[in-house]
């Protein structure tokens, strides 16, 4: 396993220069939600479905949860791009061992009042536009372990271009609570009734 570097000053950077990047590329950016923050560690679900994630989260976090943001990569892609271990990078290797100490790493993360884990639980790149999402079960894994500690954000991101040449971002995010505890089953199916109220808004724009 990789682990992170984590270093203020480069996320910083990353920061600056992911943000003059992103003005160019989008004619706006809208946010969309409420957070109520109650000293917990956040627990950060997305969707993935562009290179420009990770870097809206890096703003998304900026803008609201103001924590030190983590996120898992696949080892291979993250050996080709090691200077992300500074911006909160951590590897996990897919058919190994060293999952379970990703895993259990990215519980340990969660332990922490001032950490945001950033998950991407389709584990691939997907289209926006997909009708149903399948997670993987690692995800199980870090909410059966992270107990009271952490609480959990949706968070969704759609863009339309309508008659311009540069799209609208549109960042919709929102407290996720379960009075009986984080079950997987029940989050993922919330998750998808999350997605679908946020595209059904998408289309009334």
């Amino acid at each position: 396993m990789i682990k992170p570097t984590y270093s203020r000053f480069w996320v910083r950077f990353i920061l600056f220069f992911i943000s003059i990047r992103m003005k160019l590329h989008f004619r706006e950016m809208v946010f969309d939600g409420n957070f109520t923050d109650n000293g917990k560690s956040v627990l950060l679900i997305s969707n993935h479905f562009s290179w420009w994630d990770g870097f809206i989260q890096s703003v998304l976090n900026r803008r609201v949860f103001g924590r030190k943001m983590y996120f898992m990569m696949l080892e291979e892609e993250l050996r080709k791009r090691l200077f992300l271990r500074k911006a909160g990078a951590f590897s996990v290797a897919r058919g190994t061992r060293g999952i379970v100490d990703s895993l259990q790493f990215s519980v340990d993360l969660l332990g922490k009042s001032e950490n945001l884990l950033l998950l991407f639980p389709q584990g691939e790149i997907q289209s926006m536009h997909i009708q149903q999402f399948r997670f993987e079960k690692g995800l199980d894994f870090i909410l059966k372990r992270m107990g009271e500690n952490g609480q959990v954000v949706f968070n969704v991101n759609l863009v339309d271009y309508f008659s311009f040449k540069k799209p609208v971002l549109n960042i919709y995010f929102e407290n996720y609570t379960s009075p009986g505890g984080y079950v997987f089953e029940m989050l993922a199916d919330d998750f998808q009734l999350f997605y679908e109220k946020c595209r059904a808004k998408q289309v009334q724009q």
